[in-house]
């Protein structure tokens, strides 16, 4: 009996302490959620325009929901762009390690109640960890276009 109440106090604190890790995941302030008012397939195509607009290419476009069906699992649409303005890849002379951070990654997906949303992580909050100001000038300058095509890309 004592061992059992053992096992279950250890997993009750397991359980805690993993739901408050994840609550403090959710709760990133370097993650940036928003809801699209047009769906998925439309919200993709705009949010492609709106890079291309600015000189953002697209180098690999994740279609997450294409990759579950090879294996017999099916979800919503979920789909992760990866892109970069090639003057942008200069950064890199600054710090190689900084290639850790490029290409930039916007995912978009379908909620289960059918409302598409756009996220990503502000390329500050990488670009910071570095401890260059030029960098991290970088990455404020990506946070506020990054912003700008999205929510061109969500009206």
């Amino acid at each position: 009996m004592k061992r059992m109440m053992t096992l279950i106090g250890v997993l009750t604190t397991c359980m805690v302490l993993m739901g408050w890790s994840g609550l403090a995941f959710a709760q990133s302030s370097d993650r940036l959620d928003r809801a699209s008012s047009s769906s998925f397939e439309k919200t993709v195509k705009q949010l492609e325009t709106a890079l291309k607009g600015r000189g953002m290419m697209v180098v690999a476009t994740l279609d997450h929901q294409n990759m579950l069906r090879m294996v017999g699992s099916n979800i919503r649409g979920s789909k992760t762009l990866e892109f970069a303005k090639p003057d942008m890849m200069k950064v890199m002379s600054t710090d190689p390690d900084v290639g850790l951070e490029m290409p930039l990654k916007i995912y978009v997906y379908e909620r289960t109640d059918g409302k598409t949303v756009v996220s990503y992580y502000k390329p500050s909050a990488g670009f910071g960890r570095y401890g260059k100001d030029e960098l991290k000038m970088m990455g404020q300058m990506m946070d506020k276009m990054l912003d700008e095509m999205v929510a061109e890309a969500t009206k």
